[in-house]
């Protein structure tokens, strides 16, 4: 397994990540990198420029290297993340025990939807999801509750460029997809009806903090059987209060007129 895995290592990276290291327990000039990891200097150079650029490292006026603000962003988005998971997992658990379907909570990571936590419902049938696995916005529940907020240009920005349905209901048109994006704003809910996966139904909603905006989402999924289009509305209201209740614990203020959910 090692071996394989170092075939298919970047070196570049490698010596990157080496740097960082380095750094974050010290501030460095480029000489010290040089002797301490055993780097040609002008592949030292080159990486610290590139980390640099992108504000990932920054450089004192004496040459000493340091960690940047770039990597404040990465640990403030983890951070986050977990945070997240543990406000949310025991509401995802309270809306398996209601329904009882198996519930996911998601983030939005590079124009897809990306599970972060999972809890597997009462039934027979486990679903072949996993955290860190990732969905297209317009394929999956998560997905769409995730993009709600976004305007309909930024939303046909986020598309690919070819949607590519793998059941006789996928969404195919960019025109599919706003319509279903109009229908969570309507109702603060979205439907995955067998569009990924026949035989299989989600129901998402979006997660909010205390800015209003949208930094999660989560889902219920099941069945066809088991949750027919009679059960919809039901529970996606129950779907909907449960990332409501997570809001709120995220410091989300809820308007007035949502007061009573």
């Amino acid at each position: 397994m090692a071996q394989g895995t170092k075939e298919y290592s970047v070196p570049a990276l490698e010596k990157s990540i080496l740097i960082l290291n380095a750094l974050a327990e010290e501030e460095l000039t480029i000489g010290d990198l040089h002797a301490r990891l055993k780097l040609p200097k002008t592949t030292t150079f080159v990486i610290l420029n590139t980390l640099e650029q992108h504000q990932i490292i920054s450089k004192s006026p004496d040459g000493r290297y340091r960690l940047g603000p770039g990597v404040l962003r990465w640990s403030n988005r983890y951070l986050n993340s977990m945070d997240m998971v543990q406000i949310a997992r025991p509401h995802l658990r309270q809306l398996v025990e209601e329904t009882p379907y198996t519930a996911h909570l998601a983030v939005l990571i590079n124009q897809r939807a990306v599970y972060c936590d999972k809890v597997e419902g009462s039934g027979f049938v486990r679903f072949a999801t996993s955290i860190g696995q990732s969905q297209p916005l317009y394929q999956s529940s998560v997905g769409k509750a995730l993009v709600a907020d976004m305007s309909d240009a930024e939303l046909l920005q986020a598309l690919p460029g070819e949607l590519r349905g793998s059941t006789p209901k996928s969404i195919r048109t960019p025109e599919q997809f706003l319509e279903d994006i109009k229908f969570v704003r309507e109702h603060g809910f979205s439907l995955e009806d067998e569009e990924f996966e026949e035989g299989i139904r989600c129901i998402g909603a979006p997660i909010r903090d205390s800015s209003g905006g949208i930094v999660a989402s989560m889902s219920i999924t099941a069945l066809s059987k088991d949750l027919p289009a009679v059960k919809f509305m039901k529970v996606g209201e129950q779907v909907k209060t449960a990332a409501m209740h997570i809001s709120r614990e995220l410091g989300y203020h809820t308007p007035q007129s949502e007061g009573n959910e």
